[in-house]
């Protein structure tokens, strides 16, 4: 039971930190992935014990399953990996005091639950700094593929933008409707334009072939006011600047007024693609 309860902690802890890491670099890892990484590294410290080169090799190995073999990639993930670190290793010594007579399964919790608020704080705070330090959105070209279709527009990425779809948390994009007319099926296109937004209840009356690739997303307007969208999801999606990349999955919501966008651009996309 001792062993099980080892591996149970360090799996959290493992898991918290790649998680930290991979928001903070914006590798797009799936959850799984981050999942297997951190308990094979509880395990192998458990079976292997905590000398140096048990614990170099265990976080060797943790990187490269769940961020794989790119040189860069790694090197980035793996700084990342230890500032979190450092910042937890320090945080559970000031909590630890506390938990000294509590049961494992508390002090799983209460040391769990702290960690993971910390480190999503220090995730949050590092985004705004760098949002604010950025005095200007940048102009792109997005290719996205959607309904067996390619077409290209043109971007503009938003510090504003901060609109995710709630459930899986991907980051949301606004789209001219006038730009989107020819690539959208005509019955799915009469009824995204009709819908208004005050009532979830048209939602209901999606075409059934349609259902499972929009969500209801709720939006704040500039007057705080609240508003319902309808995100289309969207897997592939490459942004171009200065150089060429793939963006995370996303939902894009048509915008029947687009000619506020910045820059007459066609897209206005989430803060995100400024660091992705």
């Amino acid at each position: 039971m001792y062993a099980e309860v080892l591996i149970a902690i360090n799996t959290l802890i493992n898991f918290s930190l790649l998680s930290f890491s991979n928001k903070m670099g914006s590798f797009h890892q799936k959850s799984w992935r981050l999942w297997l990484s951190a308990f094979l590294g509880g395990v192998c410290i458990v079976i292997f014990g905590g000398g140096f080169l048990s614990v170099v090799a265990t976080f060797v190995f943790m990187m490269t399953i769940a961020f794989g073999i790119n040189r860069s990639n790694w090197f980035l993930a793996a700084g990342n990996t230890l500032i979190g670190a450092l910042f937890a290793g320090g945080l559970l010594t000031v909590i630890q005091p506390v938990l000294a007579n509590a049961s494992w399964y508390v002090m799983i919790i209460v040391a769990g639950s702290a960690l993971i608020f910390s480190l999503s704080g220090i995730r949050k705070n590092w985004f705004r700094i760098n949002l604010t330090a950025i005095k200007d959105s940048y102009m792109g070209q997005v290719t996205i593929r959607l309904f067996n279709q390619e077409f290209q527009l043109t971007s503009y990425s938003d510090t504003g933008n901060h609109c995710i779809e709630p459930l899986s948390g991907n980051p949301v994009h606004f789209i001219s409707a006038e730009k989107m007319k020819s690539f959208i099926p005509l019955d799915l296109w009469h009824y995204l334009h009709a819908f208004e937004g005050d009532s979830i209840e048209p939602f209901q009356e999606i075409p059934l072939l349609f259902r499972s690739q929009l969500r209801l997303i709720r939006l704040q307007t500039v007057q705080n006011q609240s508003t319902w969208a309808i995100g289309i999801k969207v897997d592939h999606i490459q942004l171009k600047t200065t150089k060429e990349k793939s963006l995370a999955p996303c939902y894009v919501v048509l915008t029947k007024n687009s000619k506020h966008f910045p820059q007459q651009s066609d897209v206005i996309l989430h803060a995100s693609t400024l660091f992705s």
